[in-house]
């Protein structure tokens, strides 16, 4: 095959992806997708907010934002946000969340909104997005490009070294294994060899956690939501939080 039919093979794939993934959330909001607080997201949005350090103000770029539950939350803590959904779906509940504030809300392919913008960023976060897009060196070069000097970009991702998550994916109605598999792409390696190849400069991957979101908002009340993830060795907790340098 030569590099044009290589490069056509790719596109073709990369765009049955993300029409796979339009189709999939078109047919599925689940109930832990809506813009709720609860300790879990809270939990979640803490671990992103220490990694990324960015101050009261800053630009920052919500990455798969959903029906805007960690959006809002964003804006809460005095952030200028753009959220990109590629659902319309999604994205139509995600403005409806954001009404009143200065958040803007784009809807389509995360590398197609930036490359059609002149905006840049702090900072470029996402909560569990990573492991839908279908070619991460794609992304994190789209990605270095809008961002500005010095910022930096912060996901949340299941950790693919916890034994639970296929567990999930199996009893799970909805849950589809085409549609996650892209966790195990997301070993610290592979990432971090995405990243360091589309220009960033320093890549750690952390993790933490352990109780799935309706055990952990129960034992928040009782105040044993943390102990728990502490019998466990830090290589196997169950999320990872990935940051990349500019």
């Amino acid at each position: 095959m030569n590099s044009r039919s290589r490069r056509s093979s790719q596109l073709g794939e990369h765009w049955r992806d993300i029409s796979e993934q339009v189709a999939y959330y078109a047919e599925r909001a689940p109930a832990t997708m809506r813009a709720v607080d609860t300790p879990y997201i809270e939990r979640h949005l803490s671990e992103v907010l220490r990694a990324a350090a960015l101050p009261s103000g800053a630009q920052v770029c919500e990455w798969g934002a959903g029906m805007g539950r960690f959006s809002r939350r964003l804006t809460d803590e005095g952030f200028e946000v753009t959220a990109i959904e590629l659902s319309p779906v999604l994205a139509a509940d995600c403005r409806e969340v954001l009404a009143g504030s200065s958040a803007r809300v784009e809807v389509g392919d995360i590398v197609e909104c930036l490359q059609s913008s002149d905006s840049t960023y702090d900072g470029i976060v996402g909560f569990f997005v990573l492991h839908h897009l279908p070619a991460l060196s794609t992304y994190f070069s789209a990605a270095r490009s809008a961002l500005n000097s010095g910022g930096r970009m912060v996901f949340v991702e299941p950790n693919p070294f916890n034994p639970l998550y296929p567990v999930q994916i199996a009893i799970t109605p909805g849950m589809t294994w085409r549609a996650e598999r892209g966790i195990y792409r997301l070993w610290p390696r592979s990432v971090k060899q995405a990243a360091l190849g589309a220009g960033f400069s320093r890549v750690t991957v952390s993790r933490y956690g352990l109780l799935p979101r309706a055990l952990y908002n129960r034992a928040v009340s009782i105040r044993s939501e943390r102990w728990p993830e502490r019998l466990v060795p830090p290589p196997a907790r169950a999320f990872q939080v990935i940051v990349a340098d500019v």
